[in-house]
């Protein structure tokens, strides 16, 4: 299973894509470096296309599109105690 989530707000545009207990391939999605939230693992994408290798069942990849000025990783979500 796989799917891409947008947050957007003032002044806050991210992306992320999550597939779980399997690989995907993402297409027309932005050029950039993702980053997988679980693993650290980094992926420069050129082509609007992301492939993630094959994962074990249950397990999750979460790539979060940085932001190329500030190197930080978009927010996924309103700030609340337990996300920043």
């Amino acid at each position: 299973m796989s799917f891409i989530r947008r947050y957007q707000d003032v002044g806050i545009d991210s992306l992320a894509l999550v597939t779980i207990s399997s690989g995907s391939t993402f297409s027309n999605i932005p050029n950039g470096t993702y980053v997988d939230l679980v693993s650290g693992d980094e992926i420069r994408v050129s082509s609007g296309r992301l492939t993630t290798e094959s994962i074990a069942k249950g397990n999750v990849r979460v790539y979060v599109l940085e932001n190329s000025s500030s190197r930080n990783l978009g927010q996924i979500g309103k700030t609340t105690t337990y996300l920043y």
